[in-house]
């Protein structure tokens, strides 16, 4: 039957990429249509001067690298994902360090 529909499957093509993008922090926010991710690079004061004015502030500039907005139709597979790869790579614990999500 050449006619027949077959399922779609959608595949990593490492030839159609852009550049890596490099996060040590993400904010997570959500509305009922989707949830944003905000990784941000946060880079600590580079002198005295800049130590001085976050301590003053007390605020840390973070640039934003890249706004993720997933649909809230696929979250639930998303999370999934997300677990089933941190359980693979935990040896099936849980981590109790790392890095925090806002």
């Amino acid at each position: 039957m050449p006619n027949e529909e077959r399922p779609i499957e959608i595949v990593p093509d490492p030839h159609r990429s852009s550049a890596r993008v490099y996060s040590n922090y993400v904010q997570v926010s959500a509305s009922p249509v989707d949830c944003t991710l905000t990784f941000c690079e946060v880079i600590g004061p580079q002198n005295e001067e800049e130590a001085r004015e976050m301590r003053q502030k007390g605020i840390l500039p973070a640039p934003v690298k890249a706004v993720i907005a997933i649909p809230m139709q696929i979250l639930e597979g998303f999370i999934q994902a997300l677990e089933a790869q941190r359980m693979k790579n935990a040896g099936g614990g849980a981590s109790s360090s790392g890095p925090s999500v806002q």
